[in-house]
């Protein structure tokens, strides 16, 4: 009787960021250089309150479902969306097996949260860092009503503040995260949203366990935020943008590649590049 053959394991395992990476909301697009007769066509892959959210060009979808099935490479998007952010968003392709949330609080396994690996973050964060109570209230006493927003709880794992850009303080994310790294917190500046995470809480960790689990030998990366720093550092090869806060202030790494390209249309390069890494079909 013939036995049933062995999936083979990807050799590749390719972890990027969404937001501002791969996937952008009309803020974020940057094609006010390009005439509208010129505009690439876009694919919206995000829906909140019945609005389209955010989008990917349509060249972009292309390179998204190609990356998607590659035989070599397991695509695991991988985000500081909360789940329920995660999953207001469809990629082009096939839904991924593997996703990372929470900025590596929680790891979606066929879009069902694998309970053993948030106990253990959850073990983690206790042990090293200040309760998120303590910086919630922090947060919540130093900044100005003038310029927040809004404040919010990300599944209890950590914060942040949607701000008015123009009007807070450029001293204020530096102020903030000078308090909390003596207590074991970092601080993000992304568009409008300021996030105060626990340091052990990253990207990094969640995509090694992946990593550990599908027996995937490379890891490839792309992000463009101080989120993204350990998952970049601990990838085989990484890629950013030209804009977000690593371009910002000219992060690089020897094996991260610092692309010029910015807004929607660097979604595609950056997919390109991802594509052009692994071995051919």
């Amino acid at each position: 009787m013939t036995q049933p053959s062995t999936p083979t394991p990807p050799s590749t395992l390719v972890a990027t960021d969404l937001d501002r990476t791969l996937i952008y909301s009309a803020a974020a697009l940057a094609l006010d250089d390009v005439p509208d007769a010129e505009a690439p066509r876009l694919l919206s892959v995000e829906a909140y309150r019945h609005r389209p959210q955010s989008f990917v060009t349509e060249a972009a979808a292309a390179l998204f479902a190609e990356l998607a099935t590659h035989p070599g490479a397991l695509l695991v998007p991988t985000t500081t969306r909360t789940r329920e952010q995660y999953l207001r968003v469809r990629l082009p392709g096939p839904a991924p097996r593997y996703a990372i949330c929470a900025n590596g609080g929680h790891l979606l396994v066929d879009g069902a949260t694998d309970e053993d690996w948030h106990a253990r973050v959850r073990r983690a964060l206790a042990d090293d860092c200040a309760p998120l109570a303590e910086v919630a209230a922090h947060l919540r006493a130093a900044a100005d009503p003038a310029w927040l927003l809004k404040e919010r709880d990300a599944e209890g794992l950590f914060a942040y503040l949607v701000v008015e850009r123009a009007l807070m303080p450029d001293t204020w994310p530096k102020e903030l995260a000078d308090w909390a790294a003596p207590r074991g917190w970092t601080v993000s500046l992304q568009g409008r949203k300021l996030y105060a995470v626990p340091r052990p809480l990253t990207k990094s960790a969640a995509v090694a366990e992946v990593a550990r689990r599908t027996g995937a030998g490379t890891v490839l990366a792309a992000g463009d935020s101080l989120l993204d720093t350990d998952l970049l550092l601990a990838a085989d090869r990484g890629w950013r943008p030209g804009h977000g806060e690593l371009a910002a202030a000219g992060w690089t790494a020897p094996h991260v590649t610092a692309l010029a390209g910015q807004g929607i249309r660097c979604g595609e390069e950056i997919l390109r590049a991802l594509l052009g890494a692994l071995a051919p079909r």
